[in-house]
């Protein structure tokens, strides 16, 4: 049950290297002429994010170092996730996780969204890193889980942990049906057919294993 929560926590805890990945991939990146400036300033960044100001110009002058351009496309956020997780195929999970960062759905990461999820990582609480796990597997955001999208994110998930050529499409599509129907049936507390946050939240804090995971994740940017 615990493999769904698994690759998120990796990817929260694999997305505070993100400016380290930016770089490696910036070779082959498409040099883009314009210069996207952030939108709120070093006070606002304080106000909305639990970063101090000298965190803030850290973590920018590394993210202006590496991504110049101020942006970061689907497709360059896809490059990076493959070295993250370089044994499965992560084309569709890295979507979702893009479009959870992405939050304005402007179709590029600025620096204020990548600072935002940063400080979720960072500094949030283990309710506050369920609730990003819960928005990324709510794909249409509707504050609601369905079997589908869940279902999607089982899929993606096992593409992500299971090796290419090591998949065997019949016995994956058993697996993410049993998967999807084991976490849908403990999700859905209050058996109306999705699943709400108060629910996914009640639930995930009540288990310790869970809750152990979400500890793992490191908390120092300069790392």
């Amino acid at each position: 049950m615990l493999q769904a929560f698994e690759a998120s926590i990796q990817t929260l805890n694999k997305a505070r290297r993100l400016n380290q990945s930016i770089k490696k991939c910036a070779k082959n990146a498409t040099i883009i002429p314009t210069v996207r400036r952030p939108t709120c300033s070093i006070a606002e960044l304080m106000r909305k994010t639990n970063f101090s100001k000298e965190e803030i110009r850290h973590l920018y002058r590394r993210f202006k170092q590496d991504c110049p351009s101020g942006e970061v496309s689907k497709t360059h956020f896809t490059t990076i996730f493959s070295t993250l997780f370089p044994g499965g195929e992560c084309f569709r999970y890295s979507t979702f996780v893009f479009r959870n960062i992405d939050r304005t759905n402007l179709g590029y990461i600025r620096f204020e969204d990548l600072i935002a999820t940063l400080s979720i990582l960072i500094h949030g609480s283990v309710e506050d890193r369920l609730s990003w796990i819960f928005d990324l597997y709510d794909l249409n955001k509707d504050g609601m889980l369905t079997k589908s999208e869940l279902s999607q994110i089982v899929a993606s998930i096992f593409q992500l942990m299971v090796p290419v050529g090591k998949l065997n499409f019949t016995s994956i599509a058993i697996a993410i049906e049993e998967r999807t129907d084991h976490l849908f049936q403990n999700w859905d507390r209050s058996r109306t057919g999705f699943i709400n946050k108060e629910d996914f939240l009640q639930y995930c804090l009540q288990d310790e294993m869970i809750q152990r995971s979400i500890d793992v994740l490191h908390t120092n940017i300069y790392l």
